[in-house]
């Protein structure tokens, strides 16, 4: 068991590690479509979008703390199994 959770760890370093690689060359193709004033582009096979998107949520804190008992009657509790390595 020990072997697998020393697997698991190197993968999952691996996984942030490729993420972080990822994130950093969107960042870059994001800088270079804002440099050229394009929200769509085609590049070979592949089309590219980056644009302003627009989302409402819930002030779930104001809502508490205006109408504490509207709050309560809609929270919903569900429950998971957490897995962790440390």
């Amino acid at each position: 068991m020990l072997e697998k959770i020393k697997q698991y760890r190197e993968y999952k370093r691996l996984a942030e590690e490729a993420q972080a690689m990822a994130d950093a060359i969107a960042d870059e193709l994001k800088a270079a479509m804002t440099e050229r004033g394009e929200s769509k582009l085609i590049v070979g096979e592949y089309k590219l979008s980056y644009s302003d998107c627009k989302r409402t949520d819930i002030d779930k804190k104001a809502l508490q703390t205006d109408h504490a008992d509207i709050y309560s009657a809609y929270l919903k509790e569900t429950f998971c199994k957490r897995f962790s390595v440390a």
